[in-house]
């Protein structure tokens, strides 16, 4: 089965493709896969629609969004409170660490030997501060206590701070700023306050729940190339079995309908 990040499905990809039989779904499936990840790489974005947790430098009176169109904002905040303070249980720890890096919480110690212990606890596993301190607690060498209540998504992101001595206090985007709006389309939150913090996060809904219609296509016929890449030989530009014959169309001439198709969702860097 293709992933929930395709931008068509199998039956869309055979009807393309002009397959009836069932022998190459699971080679289907991986070229859907690739083609739908290569359309999103090569238009900037991605299309199935997905929640995002993103911070922003403030300074400005907008923050432009990289999903666009948005349908949901869920929260606009800056970083305030403690969410969670980490201490370290090891007197004899030369390093102990709390990085709260790529989703997740990341917990490091190293004894007076050199031997270093890594534990990593996903944010998404552990949704609020109050989960994601129970977890912590449990790490050997480390404490953990929950601050303010907020979703763990929340932390403000943090490299290598020591949890010796006083211990590592993690602040979080708690406090909401509620004078703003948004461009659903363009994917932009204005709002007068927003030039007066140094960074901003917002929790939003982007993408599309239905796939434009060009960007289907696009995505299948990168598909094709891929599935009919693995036994074509690139050297032939036509062949013929019997009463049917086809001749290979040019890469440039692909190429171009590709990118017609997929030029208006590119977006500019």
């Amino acid at each position: 089965m293709a992933s929930t990040f395709a931008h068509a499905s199998l039956s869309d990809a055979k009807a393309f493709l002009g397959i009836t039989s069932q022998d190459t779904d699971a080679i289907l499936d991986s070229c859907l896969d690739r083609a739908s990840a290569w359309v999103d790489r090569y238009c900037g974005r991605v299309f199935v629609s997905q929640r995002y947790y993103e911070v922003k430098d403030g300074g400005g009176e907008r923050l432009v969004l990289r999903n666009q169109p948005v349908t949901q904002v869920a929260f606009v905040g800056v970083a305030r409170d403690i969410m969670l303070t980490v201490k370290s249980t090891n007197t004899t720890d030369v390093i102990a660490t709390a990085s709260v890096l790529d989703g997740s919480l990341k917990l490091r110690r190293m004894d007076a030997s050199g031997a270093v212990w890594d534990n990593v606890l996903s944010l998404d596993t552990y949704p609020t501060s109050a989960l994601l301190a129970a977890a912590a607690n449990a790490v050997a060498g480390f404490s953990a206590t929950a601050g303010v209540a907020a979703p763990s998504r929340y932390l403000a992101r943090a490299a290598g701070v020591d949890t010796r001595q006083a211990g590592a206090s993690l602040l979080g985007y708690t406090e909401a700023i509620g004078d703003w709006h948004l461009d659903e389309e363009r994917g932009i939150v204005y709002g007068r306050s927003l030039d007066q913090y140094q960074s901003v996060l917002v929790d939003y809904t982007g993408g599309y729940t239905v796939i434009p219609p060009d960007v289907v296509q696009g995505t299948l016929m990168v598909c094709g190339q891929f599935f009919r890449a693995r036994t074509r030989d690139s050297s032939v530009a036509s062949e013929s079995l019997g009463g049917y014959s086809y001749s290979l169309r040019s890469g440039d001439e692909t190429s171009r309908e590709i990118e017609t198709l997929l030029g208006p969702y590119r977006r500019l860097r």
